[in-house]
């Protein structure tokens, strides 16, 4: 077996030790679910009883990264933020030290100064008990920030109580939540004489954020709507309960208080549906009516199910931006092993699905010598609004992990990775037959898209080396599979040059169906009558680093992929190189 064969086995998981050493306030447990059928949908997974999310045709391409881009010296984890008047960044930290040398604490205030391309800096504020109370027994609960704003000067946070254990049901139940407040930036803070939100009702709450100070919200809402703060919040948990202690969040709230009394629970006001297009508002919590219903599932099946969990909701605590110069809001959700983003025109939606990205079941890969990668995902997705650009194409996602199986450091810090996207516009193809003109290296704003890349190296398929290999390998028994691209504009085509990466004796091949697709108007369409040559086998027999060219009638389209059923027993496929031409 070659050295990346060798590798590849080498990092795989095999067993329940070491496979999810998870720290308080981590991203999962050893739970499992009972196993589920296999999904029958490559874009957007789900069970056979609960329909794909809608999917968003506003954004051309998105591309998230496949690993932390910027780090920072800091230890923790949920880094929920806010942008505040004073033009720093304000950040909450759970279970770490924060930005500061001393002991580690189940929440911490941070100010943070920087930027994405000089680094970062901070200092901690306010810890523990100063910031929060733990409303439950804290023997079994302990405090959590789940999203933080700033308006007129003043900085809101929203604390809950989560699960502290015993073993597996850590972090799998949220009872209580409450928000603190500080009026001098994050030093002192007051606290709720009582939790404003029981029972596991609204108790994940994070605010939406209009940019500096909350400055953006008049241009986006009104005068009138301007005079308050909105937050979203989820029921039960702040994502899905891997013991079932309580009911997987299947919906996203929304309600609004004034923004000079967000503390009183009983000046808020809950979304209760719409009147026309313009939304009702409640007192009474009963009356709320879902922004966003998603019951899909992710990973419905997993190799190591009884150990890792699988059969993920998709709906978790996350952050809510509003972005200025695209006049879109972006709500960044995830499971154990995916990020799952969503864009609406309003903050009553309606919500779309515009990005799924699968980083695959652990172990991931962090930075550090041994490393095939780096590429991890992670939980508690925010977008700083600080860092969004002027034309709202490119902004920074902060997102944690820490799992002991993993190669190299993890990303248990303020980190952030770009995420980039390119709106929509109709257009029509306008290139001309040339045989040499490779449109994965030349199409507008090329995206590669895949159903996972085990190591991260999504850009190995179309950078003219074709000896670097990669596969789809995820833990997952998968049924489709595809490696492909999208660009921003349309283009006719009707040759696609596929080159196999590395083999192994459990994958690597596609096993049946393997297919042309080109996207239309958002949908995924089967090149018809396409022929291969030379005829692909369906076995190892594929070949490593063996070339096979599909040619088949013109089609224009702003994305193609190769999908078929993945091979071998461990349900993958690998790649070289994936050329397309117009010839």
């Amino acid at each position: 077996m070659s050295d990346l064969g060798r590798r590849r086995f080498m990092f795989g998981v095999s067993g329940a030790a070491g496979v999810l050493a998870v720290g308080l306030g981590g991203a999962g447990s050893a739970g499992s679910r009972s196993p589920e059928p296999e999904h029958g949908s490559v874009e957007t997974p789900s069970t056979p009883d609960a329909p794909a999310a809608e999917l968003s045709t506003f954004f051309a391409t998105a591309s998230v990264g496949n690993a932390l881009e910027v780090d920072s010296e800091s230890d923790g984890d949920l880094w929920v933020t806010c942008w505040a008047d004073d033009d720093n960044l304000y950040s909450v930290n759970g279970d770490g030290s924060g930005f500061g040398d001393g002991p580690r604490h189940d929440i911490a205030v941070n100010r943070i100064s920087g930027d994405p391309k000089g680094g970062f800096t901070g200092e901690v504020l306010a810890v523990s008990g100063a910031v929060g109370a733990v409303w439950g027994d804290p023997e079994r609960y302990n405090r959590k920030p789940t999203g933080i704003v700033c308006v007129d000067g003043r900085l809101y946070l929203a604390i809950q109580d989560l699960r502290a254990g015993p073993g597996d049901i850590a972090f799998n139940d949220a009872p209580n939540a409450s928000v603190s407040w500080s009026d001098d930036h994050g030093r002192t803070w007051h606290k709720t004489q009582q939790p404003m939100f029981t029972g596991g009702v609204f108790t994940t709450v994070f605010f939406l954020d209009f940019g500096r100070d909350s400055g953006d919200t008049a241009a986006a809402l009104g005068a009138d709507a301007a005079r308050y703060v909105y937050a979203y919040g989820l029921d039960g948990n702040w994502r899905g309960s891997f013991t079932a202690t309580v009911a997987d969040p299947f919906d996203l709230y929304l309600a609004r208080a004034p923004k000079d009394a967000v503390e009183h629970r009983n000046r808020w006001e809950f979304f209760a549906g719409l009147d026309g297009d313009q939304p009702r508002w409640s007192k009474h919590l009963e009356e709320r009516r879902t922004v966003l219903r998603d019951t899909r599932r992710q990973y419905t099946t997993l190799r190591n199910y009884r150990e890792c969990p699988h059969n993920l909701s998709v709906i978790s605590q996350g952050g809510v931006v509003y972005v200025k110069a695209l006049k879109r809001y972006l709500y960044t959700s995830w499971t154990e092993y995916t990020f799952e983003f969503y864009e609406a025109p309003t903050p009553w939606g309606p919500w779309k699905l515009f990005l799924t990205k699968d980083f695959g079941g652990y172990p991931w890969f962090g930075r550090g010598s041994g490393c095939p990668g780096p590429k991890n995902g992670g939980y508690a997705t925010t977008i700083p609004s600080k860092f969004i650009s002027p034309d709202g194409t490119s902004m920074w996602v902060q997102s944690n992990w820490w799992v002991g199986s993993a190669g190299g450091d993890t990303a248990y810090s303020f980190n952030l990775r770009k995420l980039a996207l390119q709106p929509f516009s109709a257009q029509s193809p306008a290139n001309q037959p040339d045989p040499t003109d490779n449109l994965a290296y030349s199409g507008a704003s090329v995206t590669p898209i895949e159903k996972s890349a085990h190591y991260g190296h999504t850009e190995y398929y179309n950078d003219g080396d074709f000896t670097k290999s990669e596969n789809s390998f995820d833990q997952e028994n998968k049924d489709l599979d595809y490696w492909g691209f999208t660009w921003v504009k349309p283009y006719l085509m009707n040759q696609v040059v596929y080159t196999t990466g590395e083999m192994f004796d459990d994958g690597g091949w596609f096993a049946a169906g393997l297919r042309v697709q080109v996207r239309q108007n958002f949908r995924w369409v089967d090149a018809q009558n396409a022929k291969v040559e030379p005829r692909y086998p369906y076995t190892s027999a594929a070949g490593a680093f063996k070339t096979y060219t599909f040619n088949f009638a013109t089609l224009s389209g702003d994305g193609l992929r190769i999908v078929g059923k993945p091979g071998g027993s461990s349900y993958f496929t690998s790649i070289a190189e994936l050329e397309v031409y117009y010839r």
